[in-house]
């Protein structure tokens, strides 16, 4: 895989990703509540559940390219890991800074925070990709703090900390599974 079209590939991937992850959004409920399913599609309306529909296309995009050749790029791994803790950051501060100004949602405003953190994602990777020549111990970091960014986003679908900002469910203020209206 050639660094020199990295930048256009992921330009190209924003609306796709975008597109499932807007998927995800309602993938539990069509899967009739399948706990499988659950890992990777909102099962509330949490800011957490949100993150988590982008996080998962990034991911699965980014191991894609990996197996297509991204293994030969030597800042691959960090930069995937960099854009991937950059869901969640960019996520939160966009939503929150939008909302103290606002002081409400706004889905328009949700959507477009959305799309911006995937493509955010992708322009950090491709660029940290290009740039970055890692070694061997960045590498094995940057694999050490993927791990429990995955974890995370598995075991915080089925027991999510007792936390009202992000966790919470706004509509119904219950946490993960629990806070799915047809699960109660």
């Amino acid at each position: 895989m050639d660094t020199t079209n990295l930048l256009v590939l992921n330009a190209w991937a924003i609306i796709p990703l975008v597109l499932v992850g807007s998927l995800l959004h309602f993938a539990y409920d069509w899967s009739g509540h399948n706990k499988v399913v659950a890992v990777f599609a909102a099962v509330n309306e949490s800011y957490w559940e949100h993150i988590k529909i982008a996080f998962w296309p990034v991911l699965l995009w980014l191991v894609g390219l990996f197996a297509l050749g991204g293994w030969q790029i030597l800042g691959f791994i960090p930069a995937m890991t960099a854009a991937l803790y950059s869901v969640p950051v960019s996520m939160v501060a966009m939503v929150f800074g939008y909302k103290s100004i606002t002081g409400k949602n706004l889905l328009w405003l949700d959507i477009a925070v959305f799309a911006i953190t995937v493509g955010l994602a992708l322009m950090i990777f491709a660029l940290v990709a290009t740039e970055l020549a890692a070694s061997i111990w960045s590498i094995g970091i940057s694999v050490l703090l993927l791990l429990p960014l995955g974890v995370a986003f598995i075991r915080y679908t089925y027991a999510p900390p007792n936390e009202p900002d992000l966790f919470v469910d706004p509509l119904n203020q219950r946490y993960g599974l629990d806070a799915h209206p047809e699960d109660n």
